[in-house]
């Protein structure tokens, strides 16, 4: 019983394997009959001049040697003719001649033509073929990726409406699907070819003709950054991270280095962020913008110069300040200013002002002080070094304000003594020699020249030519052109040069507000700031100035009050 029952399980499981091979046999017999019946009505439409019984003698000898070489051929071929004879009589059994030519068509069109496929249209434009919306999902995300490379922004930032995307289910050639995982060669280098045309080659075309498409259609837009002052738009950057960066910079460009700052912008200074179509995109460089915003605006200030009007007034006019007025003019005497003159300043107005506060430590140097000590050892008007000063030094703790890099305040919060400064001494003479042992006496030569007044002589020999009146300050004394001029007294030289009517003059500080002139110089001896003794050369006769004739002028001022020389100098 075991036995026979082992068998019969043998035997079913051959019966029903046996069963499964004669349908599929059955079913490759019926699709390949119904491909010759296909090709036998092509014959018919197409050709009319071939024998029309072609077809039937394909058909009949594909039968035949399927026949032949399947076990099941003779069932086969019974199963056919009935099958036919029952078709005459309109009857369907299994598989009909119609339902089968379809079959054979569809698996002709997908063998010789293309495959199943989806249509991508975007707008009714059709713009390619894609396996699955998956394959389109991968390429949009490569578009993405490709405009944000082109456009400088991340990829997040690209975004794509896809409203107007339509799939629609297509048979169409396999190669023009929309891969997105084209082969490569076995180098690597993605240089398989279709047509003469590597398949990479055909990706890129694809992918641009995608983004050409969605761009047409305003359908690609990017999320990029505007930068605003007071409302009013600067620049475009592309990211974020760039706007962010751009007043980054400007905050270092005007915060000092070192110190503790912080800061704020004086204006309202806003980044924002706007999507824009594709083709309208047009961003800058950070350092560019940055550029622009540091630069500012030029504007010229003008101002008229009125009767007696000082540099003073023509700089705070202006709002600059006394020495950029005197840099700006270089060659004029401010003086002398002459009514409508007129000045002008170019002052730069920021774009954006930014303020930066802290606290910073210095050290900086103590000026000393210079102390004069009066000396009889030397003559009034000569001075000598007693002793150098040396600067001190402290060490400062500051809190400042800064705008645009500019300290606009400063507050001293502690202040550290490193190193007292040192005075530097100057001794000054007072010794005056007005008559006795160090008087002038001059040569000998019968014309005096030492004289009997406080005053000595300025010529040793001379010719009163003019004495002073309510019309002349002073003496004029006659002499040959080049003759030796000499101080009267010892003192400080103050001025020498040309002033006027008086030519080259030379003026001397005797101390105690007196002060003595020579003027009508050939040339000078001296300059301004020396000191002199009694009786040294200074000058020599000449006729400068408002002059007929060489001689000296010579002026003695007590306190500003214009005296007679001839009672000086007897």
């Amino acid at each position: 019983m075991s036995i026979d029952k082992n068998k019969q399980t043998r035997v079913g499981q051959n019966t029903h394997s046996r069963k499964l091979f004669v349908r599929v046999e059955l079913a490759a017999f019926i699709i390949i009959n119904s491909i010759a019946s296909f090709g036998k009505s092509i014959v018919k439409v197409h050709i009319p001049a071939v024998d029309q019984s072609l077809g039937g003698r394909v058909s009949r000898t594909i039968r035949f040697i399927f026949a032949v070489i399947t076990p099941e051929g003779p069932r086969l071929m019974l199963i056919s003719r009935y099958r036919a004879a029952r078709m005459e009589k309109g009857k369907k059994v299994g598989i009909s001649a119609g339902a089968g030519t379809a079959i054979a068509v569809i698996a002709i069109a997908s063998f010789l033509i293309g495959s199943q496929l989806l249509a991508v249209t975007i707008d009714g434009k059709l713009v390619g073929y894609v396996e699955s919306e998956e394959q389109y999902a991968s390429l949009i995300q490569q578009a993405k990726e490709k405009v944000s490379a082109q456009v400088g922004t991340d990829t997040d930032e690209i975004m794509i409406d896809e409203a107007n995307v339509s799939f629609e289910t297509v048979i169409a050639p396999q190669q023009q699907a929309m891969t997105s995982a084209a082969p490569v060669s076995e180098d690597g280098s993605g240089s398989s070819e279709i047509d003469g045309v590597t398949v990479k080659e055909q990706q890129e075309s694809l992918l641009d003709t995608l983004i050409d498409t969605l761009t047409g259609a305003q359908a690609i837009k990017a999320q990029i950054y505007t930068i605003s002052v007071n409302g009013k738009v600067f620049a475009t950057v592309a990211t974020m991270k760039e706007a962010s960066d751009v007043l980054n910079m400007i905050k270092d460009s005007y915060t000092p280095l070192g110190g503790d700052y912080t800061g704020k912008f004086l204006d309202n200074v806003e980044i924002t962020p706007i999507m824009a179509d594709l083709s309208e995109v047009d961003t800058e460089k950070p350092e560019d913008v940055v550029a622009l915003l540091l630069s500012g605006t030029s504007s010229e200030v003008s101002y008229t110069a009125v009767e007696e009007d000082s540099a003073g007034n023509i700089a705070d006019a202006l709002g600059i300040g006394l020495q950029d007025l005197q840099r700006a003019y270089p060659e004029y005497d401010f003086e002398a200013i002459a009514e409508g003159d007129v000045f002008t300043a170019v002052h730069t107005i920021p774009f954006v002002r930014y303020q930066a506060q802290g606290t910073v430590i210095v050290n900086e140097p103590i000026p000393f002080e210079v102390v004069e000590e009066k000396t009889d050892d030397l003559f009034l008007g000569q001075k000598e070094l007693k002793e150098e000063g040396e600067f001190g030094e402290r060490m400062v703790k500051r809190l400042e304000t800064l705008v645009n890099g500019e300290v606009v305040t400063q507050t001293d919060i502690s202040s550290e003594l490193i190193k007292e400064p040192k005075n530097e001494v100057i001794l000054v003479g007072t010794k005056l020699v007005f008559m006795g042992e160090d008087a002038y006496v001059g040569p000998s030569d019968g014309y005096g020249g030492g004289g009997g007044g406080p005053l000595g002589r300025p010529l040793n020999s001379w010719y009163l030519s003019r004495s002073i009146s309510a019309y002349h300050n002073g003496a004029d004394m006659l002499a040959p052109q080049g003759s030796p001029i000499f101080a009267a007294e010892s003192g400080l030289v103050t001025f020498t040069g040309y002033s006027g009517g008086y030519g080259n003059l030379v003026v001397i500080d005797h101390g105690n507000g007196l002060q003595t002139y020579y003027a009508h110089c050939d040339s000078f001896n001296v300059s301004q700031g020396d000191g002199v003794g009694r009786g040294q050369q200074i000058a020599t006769v000449g006729s400068t100035g408002r002059s007929t004739a060489f001689h000296c002028h010579f002026e003695v001022r007590l306190n500003g009050v214009v005296q007679d020389p001839l009672a000086w100098i007897g």
